[in-house]
């Protein structure tokens, strides 16, 4: 990891459940996805989510893995947002960044994805931009890569005594805590390449 890179990842929730705003697999694989990134990146300094259900959860469960406690929720980053309202978030955003900060995290939805003109993504990836500093990001000029969803380790089922059938029991708030407990270091087999570093 460069010292003065900036980053940006934009990542679209996980997929759609019946029974809660997204199945229960998928919060401990949105943590997986936070872990993977903060083993790689800098310190987030924010994630930011669009105010639907299925991208809070995503967003705090990828919180949670980067140790990120500043979450906020953002009407711009809806997917009916128009393209200009997301752009202008992100500029101003980018702009009035601090120094020290180089990380930011958005987790939204496929329309916001497709209006800032980034690769498709299926529910649970993430596109991953890096730029020589936050200027260079500003003027789009970034590598990208997609960063795919993490599956979920036997470690990990075993650590938490966990099967994907108990899992079914919890709620939202008992995974989270479970995860936030659990103090493993199970990460997903895939590894992030930054591509200059």
């Amino acid at each position: 990891m460069a010292e003065n890179k900036f980053y940006l990842s934009i990542g679209r929730h996980q997929r759609y459940g019946t029974d809660t705003a997204i199945q229960r697999e998928d919060m401990i694989c949105a943590y997986l996805s936070g872990m993977q990134l903060k083993k790689c990146l800098p310190k987030c300094e924010t994630v930011y989510h669009s105010p639907l259900a299925r991208a809070a959860v995503t967003a705090h469960f990828e919180a949670l893995g980067m140790e990120c406690s500043h979450i906020l929720e953002i009407e711009a980053l809806e997917e009916s947002a128009p393209a200009f309202a997301i752009r202008k978030f992100i500029n101003n955003l980018l702009e009035s960044a601090e120094d020290n900060v180089k990380y930011y995290h958005f987790v939204t939805h496929l329309p916001v994805v497709e209006k800032l003109g980034l690769p498709f993504l299926g529910t649970g990836e993430i596109c991953l931009l890096s730029a020589e500093n936050k200027e260079e990001m500003l003027k789009d000029n970034f590598s990208l890569q997609v960063i795919k969803k993490p599956e979920i380790p036997t470690e990990l089922w075993q650590n938490l005594n966990l099967t994907p059938q108990n899992l079914n029991a919890m709620t939202a708030d008992e995974i989270y805590q479970s995860l936030s407990k659990s103090g493993h270091t199970f990460l997903p087999t895939g590894k992030i390449r930054l591509s200059s570093d």
